[in-house]
């Protein structure tokens, strides 16, 4: 073979290779299109399932109203679980209308996203009803939430609701302070109103710090300061405190202003003692309770009262009423009554004369801010210790210190003047985490709604909004 044939034999197989290596260059270029969109479009299911399975849980809260749109008769309904989400709960089943719910208030305890739609977990009250599509929802605040509530049930005065222990909290009024002069309640502390029976947790906390100065004993006798009373050698400063006293009735209304040592006879010739221990609400153990500060002390009551807890806590809005005539800047509430659907029927304006009579017990004019400052301070150690609070509120299980304790870690009262409008409560849970704290100015309520459930309810709204 010539030099010729052998150079023409390697370019062909030179050629056969680089056609071969062509080809296969060419194929694998050509499949790695095919290939890739196979693990594009396998990434995508698999990222869409994960979503869908996992799809994200928002936590924040929030309040609503349930607000359905006029073309859903039924409104959105109300699931177990989030539908078309994958989770552990099962297959999500309808648990009523929303509908049923229109128009309520609700909070919003989580979100979450399916589809094209955002749900919502929504509780009621305190209680969780299930999950809504949150268009059914429109946000409002917690103070449109109060002030809706007040105007459900024709409220008229002011409320302070605080919750999660907020520095700031919210004060709303509904109504007239007095009508004749259209001048309306007002939640700036402009409208003072009678704080009725929930005075008696102020005269309660004195009488602590007189037993941690060891100038009384929850056992000491009431015939040390009252003999004349009926049983006063077995009633002791704990029964007095817990309502267990075995005295009963109602201060007689006196025709003048009477001074505080006046208050006190006319008390002791109000009441009837009968020796029973059980409990049994009367305010006149709260005034003989006043009396013994003022005989302890040297100093009267209203002197104590000043000194130990209005000038400590700053309570400038706070008046108390005794034989002098007060000077008062702030619209009085007048008292009204509802009758049938006619609100500001029977006005009565504030009696000096009834409210000198209950020294301790129901003398005291205020406001809801300034009174706020009180249960605060019952609990914030400005008043008492810890450990001195808990022995004013553990003298018995029901009743003690002037608050009602059967409700665990809750501490409340309620308060009313006979045969007026007035009407006054508060709740506050441990460590103020919320307080309610409602006066008011014209009685009954709107649907039977008296005024003691009537702050239970706008608790609820401090508690679960």
């Amino acid at each position: 073979m010539g030099m010729t044939s052998i150079m023409n034999s390697k370019n062909k197989l030179k050629a056969t290779l680089l056609v071969a290596a062509g080809a296969l260059l060419l194929g694998i270029t050509t499949a790695q299109p095919n290939n890739a969109n196979a693990a594009v479009t396998t990434a995508a299911t698999s990222s869409k399932t994960t979503k869908t399975s996992t799809a994200k849980v928002s936590t924040k809260h929030y309040d609503a109203q349930i607000t359905a749109p006029k073309s859903m008769a039924s409104g959105y309904q109300i699931y177990s679980n989030v539908p078309g989400v994958k989770n552990t709960s099962g297959t999500p089943t309808t648990v009523t209308s929303g509908s049923k719910y229109n128009n309520k208030y609700v909070r919003v305890m989580q979100s979450q996203k399916s589809g094209s739609a955002t749900y919502a977990q929504i509780r009621y009250n305190g209680k969780i009803l299930g999950w809504m599509n949150a268009n059914g929802l429109t946000k409002v605040s917690f103070r449109a939430v109060a002030q809706a509530t007040m105007q459900q049930y024709d409220a008229i005065g002011s409320v302070l609701v605080s919750h999660n222990k907020s520095l700031t909290p919210t004060v709303v009024s509904n109504g007239y302070a007095n009508m004749l002069h259209s001048t309306k309640n007002a939640s700036d502390g402009t409208t003072v109103y009678p704080l009725a029976s929930l005075q008696n947790g102020m005269t309660g906390v004195i009488i602590q710090k007189l037993i941690n100065a060891k100038e009384l004993t929850p056992t000491t006798k009431l015939s040390r300061f009252y003999p004349q009373i009926a049983h006063s050698k077995k009633i002791t400063i704990q029964q007095l405190l817990t309502m267990t006293s075995g005295i009963k009735g109602t201060v007689k209304e006196p025709s003048d202003q009477l001074k505080e040592d006046d208050a006190y006879t006319n008390a002791i010739k109000s009441l009837t003692s009968t020796g029973k221990t059980s409990f049994k609400y009367s305010d006149i153990n709260y005034v003989l309770l006043a009396g013994i500060i003022a005989k302890v002390t040297g100093k009267t009551y209203t002197q104590n009262l000043q000194s130990r807890i209005l000038n400590k806590l700053g309570m400038k809005n706070t008046f108390i009423v005794n034989d002098v005539q007060p000077t008062i800047s702030a619209i009085k509430a007048v008292s009204y009554n509802l009758n049938g659907s006619s609100d500001y029927q029977n006005s009565q304006s504030i009696s000096y004369p009834a409210l000198s009579g209950l020294p301790g017990a129901g003398n005291v004019l205020t406001t809801p801010t300034d009174y706020y400052k009180f249960v605060i301070g019952l609990q914030n150690n400005k008043l008492l210790t810890p450990k001195s609070y808990q022995k004013l509120t553990s003298y018995s299980k029901k009743y003690s210190g002037g608050m009602y304790v059967n409700q665990k870690g809750v501490k409340s009262n309620t308060g009313t003047y006979t045969d007026t409008g007035y009407s006054t409560g508060y709740y506050a849970s441990d460590g103020n985490q919320h307080v309610t704290i409602t006066f008011l100015n014209q009685s009954p309520l709107k649907n039977n709604m008296t005024p003691a459930k009537f702050a239970q309810k706008m608790n609820n709204v401090a508690t679960y909004y």
